[in-house]
């Protein structure tokens, strides 16, 4: 079994992607996520949280990706292929 890390990310549909924290656990990214909600920026979109668990050690692109194709789509970040936290 792997550690892992919690990356927790503020994306709003025009695209802006934050990298807001990185945690040891899915609920510590969740306290985070109550912290940060009401402060400027985050308020505004409180529901465009997203929190994605990463196995440390792991290669996320082993074989690489080419610049001719979409590395990944609008609505994804490049992890595990179920987008969600194990």
């Amino acid at each position: 079994m792997h550690d892992k890390v919690y990356l927790l990310y503020h994306i709003r549909d025009s695209g802006q992607l934050l990298l807001v924290g990185a945690y040891r656990s899915e609920a510590e990214a969740s306290e985070a996520i109550e912290r940060a909600k009401n402060k400027p920026g985050f308020a505004q979109y409180p529901n465009d949280f997203e929190i994605h668990g990463y196995d440390l050690g792991v290669d996320i692109w082993p074989d690489g990706f080419s610049i001719e194709e979409e590395v990944f789509s609008d609505d994804e970040l490049p992890d595990k292929p179920s987008r969600k936290p194990n």
